[in-house]
């Protein structure tokens, strides 16, 4: 079994649970920028990476009169959107594409606006940071929602942490990484923001014990003998932690080999 069949699973799995992907918390947090950026810019083509939870794409299509394509892994996830939104004049406006992102099934200089929202943690972000360069048009926008590391966790604690429970998980960016990442791909950043959602500790862990099996030894060792930095860096309080959460709005820039 390749990476990309345990993505395209992982993804059908947090569908039909609203889980990691776009769950209530990041959708109040990102719904209004999305819509912003949409007003701001007009795009005509706008590609979204992933269905996601399916709240969020169902607004931005009935938003927009763009035309607007989701590149999503699962096709399971793909017939699960459509038919929970059977009847819905939004269908209209979606076009679905069964593909991964690092392989990303968009033309070149394709798209106005793409919309990245919770997965590069578990996908190959070098990558696919490079497949979008390559498909936005030159000052095209790129929205990245994604959470991060607190800056002072230098040894990614909350990295080993998720690892534990969610083997495809990569890496968190640090706020400032993510913009340097960004800024050298030939992105120029415009605008960002930082928010934080509440995380129950146990039941992250019993949402991805439900598809990968149990961690519990691991994690709890790791929490135990990290519990004061846990507190320091995430607030960790009764088996909770805020987790910081980052959005960025960035514009795709002409290299000055072609700058006329």
């Amino acid at each position: 079994m390749t990476r990309f069949d345990d993505i395209r699973k992982f993804a059908q799995y947090s569908y039909s649970r609203s889980g990691i992907i776009e769950p209530d918390t990041h959708y109040a947090m990102n719904s209004e920028k999305v819509m912003e950026v949409l007003s701001a810019y007009n795009p005509e083509v706008i590609v979204k990476t992933g269905v996601g939870s399916g709240r969020l794409l169902a607004d931005m299509a009935a938003a927009t009169k763009a035309f607007l394509v989701v590149v999503e892994p699962s096709l399971e996830v793909i017939e699960s959107f459509i038919q929970d939104h059977a009847g819905s004049d939004i269908l209209e406006k979606i076009r679905f594409i069964n593909g991964e992102f690092n392989n990303f099934p968009v033309d070149y200089y394709a798209a106005d606006l793409i919309v990245c929202i919770d997965y590069l943690n578990f996908v190959e972000s070098g990558k696919v940071i490079d497949e979008f360069r390559r498909a936005l048009q030159f000052d095209g926008i790129l929205f990245v929602a994604t959470t991060v590391l607190n800056e002072e966790d230098m040894d990614g604690l909350l990295d080993e942490y998720t690892r534990n429970m969610f083997p495809l998980h990569n890496e968190y960016y640090m706020p400032d990484e993510l913009r340097t990442v960004l800024t050298l791909n030939e992105f120029k950043f415009i605008k960002g923001s930082m928010d934080s959602y509440e995380s129950d500790m146990q039941a992250a862990r019993l949402f991805f014990s439900g598809h990968f099996g149990g961690a519990e030894k691991e994690t709890g060792e790791l929490l135990g003998e990290n519990n004061d930095a846990f507190n320091r860096y995430y607030g960790l309080h009764e088996g909770k932690i805020s987790v910081p959460y980052y959005s960025g709005v960035f514009m795709r820039i002409k290299p000055d080999h072609l700058k006329v």
